[in-house]
């Protein structure tokens, strides 16, 4: 989360990547390092110990979350 808000009080656009388990304390450290607001992009839990087939899987189908939450825009 540090790193995330690092990022973001530099104006950079973030997300934060928090497995499922972990949401709520993601959510109360975001707004003790004063980013109540924080876009988190809740992954699966857990991930430790997944295959690589399966990680490139979840990689694959949060992606396209993980740009709109930046609000990038896609073709």
């Amino acid at each position: 989360m540090r790193d995330a808000v690092i990022t973001l009080d530099l104006k950079i656009p973030t997300v934060a990547g928090v497995c499922e388990e972990f949401v709520q304390h993601g959510s109360t450290m975001a707004g003790v390092l004063g980013h109540p607001k924080m876009e988190l992009l809740i992954l699966p839990y857990p991930l430790e110990g997944r295959s690589d087939e399966d990680l490139a899987q979840i990689a694959e189908q949060y992606y396209p979350k993980l740009l709109q939450q930046l609000g990038a825009k896609t073709a």
